[in-house]
C-alpha cells in the first residue's frame, strides 16, 4: 500500500547502475527469486532490482539536458548524485525498460518459480 505522505526516494541497482524512484510512488516491494519486484502506484507497472540500497531522505534532482536526453536511451524524470555515484531518476508514468519486470520474467525462468 502506498503511503501519500511517503518522503525520500527509494534507490536501487540494476545490471551495475544506479536508479531513484520518488518513495510516494511506490506501492510494494518484495523479493522475487535472487531479483527484487517493486510495484509502482497508479497502476504504473512492476520493476525489477538487483539490489535494493535503501530510502534516502533528499536528492537534488536535475532536469536531463537536451544532449543528454539525446544518447540517453531510457525515460528519466532526471539525474541525481547519492555519495559519488550518479543517480538516474525513474519517471513513475514512464518506466525505463532496463527495469522491467516483464522484460527480465520472460525467457529468464530464473526466480519465477519457488519449487525449483
Amino acid at each position: 500500500m502506498s503511503v501519500p505522505q511517503a518522503r525520500g526516494f527509494l534507490l536501487l541497482r540494476r545490471g551495475g547502475n544506479l536508479w531513484g524512484i520518488a518513495n510516494a510512488a511506490v506501492d510494494g516491494l518484495g523479493r522475487q527469486g535472487v531479483d527484487y519486484r517493486i510495484t509502482i502506484g497508479g497502476g504504473g507497472g512492476d520493476l525489477r532490482a538487483d539490489e535494493i540500497l535503501g530510502v534516502v531522505e533528499e536528492l537534488r534532482v536535475w532536469p536531463l539536458a537536451p544532449v543528454v536526453s539525446r544518447f540517453w536511451p531510457e525515460p528519466a524524470a532526471g539525474l541525481a548524485v547519492h555519495g559519488h555515484e550518479p543517480v538516474v531518476m525513474v519517471d513513475p508514468g514512464r518506466l525505463p525498460a532496463a527495469l522491467s519486470a516483464e522484460v527480465a520474467t520472460e525467457g529468464s525462468g530464473e526466480g519465477d518459480r519457488d519449487d525449483e
